[in-house]
């Protein structure tokens, strides 16, 4: 039998191949098209703002709470399958070299992003006239140890107490939270001190973690929670084979949802409207990217800008949805009836699209008007979201009937 060296390389292996099986479905020309856009709007809304931000704006406390946050959450990827519960028990005295790898892999994963979110805060920091150069650096330190500690903090308090795992997170919001702000505002001491702590917390949940038996149940429930996760998100780009949706009644959109009738023509209607309100994925692809599109109507002041955000958004929502809704294979009673079934049903989905970016549209109406007021311009930033959903309709209309 392999060692546990040998059996997380394999498993790594496949985990990656698993990732890029249904990730070159997700990185497609269409979600390309939106990152350079929505990049592009937010970089340069980004720079324009920060051209009149005010020296009094706090941006510590930003800066602070938002690399806590994303520091906070360090679930240990493991890599278990349900039957290691069994075949793992031989191997049981190297299991610790399997999790050393497991953290150590965890830890470079989940550092880019905390990263990430500093270089981008480091211009806001300077045009606040916030800490120098080498504080910079420190902060891009701590985070680096902190990440490192937090994911072996985090994977030895699910050994020790699975019910302290919220409560741990907090404590460790509140030392990356208050390490930063200090280091930042008062000395860099105060970095070092942050990272003596995190180091004496981390060891003590350590020695704590040695008391107890390796929770298999626990850790694989994890897993396989995390890579269910994936999966749905890739389901919005290609099918997965052994992915189960989930459904909600969602009695209160009732009101939205046709009352059956005896009339074969609406039979497609019926179905579809149904499916997008009850199927969560579905429904809940939308409401994200309407409210991401809200958000930045909202909170963006320069027009062109807020154009450039909700038209490439609005192309992500009626490409999506056209792609979920018309993307499933599974057998439906209508396909009984002798008509055309997959003609009625794309004329049905592009129906229900086409209602959805004028709901869409609306909402952004309203959401620029507290930023513009009564003008011109929260009409024209409605109009661009109705005009690149109804041109992504008609477009994308050959394509899909060949997916």
């Amino acid at each position: 039998m392999n060692n546990m060296h040998d059996i997380w390389g394999q498993r790594f292996f496949h985990y990656v191949n698993e990732l890029q099986k249904y990730m070159r479905y997700v990185f497609t020309g269409h979600l390309a098209i939106v990152f350079m856009f929505a990049i592009g709007a937010g970089g340069y809304a980004y720079s324009e703002w920060l051209k009149e931000v005010p020296v009094t704006f706090p941006s510590v406390f930003i800066v602070s709470i938002v690399i806590a946050l994303l520091l906070m959450k360090a679930a240990p990827t493991t890599l278990l399958k349900p039957a290691d519960i069994v075949f793992f028990l031989p191997l049981e005295n190297q299991l610790p070299s399997y999790m050393r790898r497991s953290i150590t892999w965890s830890t470079c994963s989940q550092l880019p992003l905390p990263l990430i979110a500093m270089v981008i805060a480091l211009p806001l920091l300077k045009a606040t006239e916030v800490g120098t150069g080498t504080d910079y650096l420190l902060v891009m330190l701590l985070i680096v140890v902190f990440k490192g500690l937090f994911v072996g903090t985090e994977f030895n308090v699910r050994i020790a107490n699975h019910d302290f795992v919220w409560p741990d997170r907090l404590l460790r919001l509140v030392l990356t939270f208050v390490t930063i702000q200090l280091g930042l505002t008062w000395s860099p001491a105060a970095i070092f001190i942050g990272i003596l702590i995190a180091m004496l917390y981390s060891k003590f949940w350590d020695k704590k973690a040695e008391q107890f038996p390796f929770p298999y149940e626990q850790f694989i429930e994890l897993e396989q929670n995390r890579m269910m996760r994936f999966y749905r998100f890739a389901n919005y780009f290609t099918e997965v084979p052994h992915l189960v949706g989930s459904v909600s009644k969602r009695s209160w959109l009732k009101i939205a949802m046709k009352r059956s009738t005896f009339k074969r023509k609406d039979v497609q209607n019926y179905l579809i409207v149904r499916t997008f309100i009850r199927t969560d994925d579905t429904f809940w692809l939308w409401v994200r990217l309407t409210a991401l599109s809200a958000l930045g109507a909202f909170l963006i002041p320069l027009p062109i800008v807020s154009f450039i955000f909700v038209g490439a958004l609005a192309f992500a929502t009626a490409v999506q949805l056209i792609l979920a809704l018309e993307g499933g294979v599974e057998f439906t009673m209508d396909q009984l009836f002798p008509e055309e079934q997959e003609k009625s049903q794309i004329k049905a989905v592009r129906l229900l699209v086409r209602k959805l970016i004028w709901l869409q549209a609306i909402i952004l109406l309203l959401a620029a008007l507290p930023l513009y007021g009564l003008s011109v311009t929260p009409v024209l930033i409605a109009a661009v979201a109705l005009i690149v959903g109804e041109a992504t309709i008609r477009l994308t209309k050959e394509q899909m009937k060949d997916i």
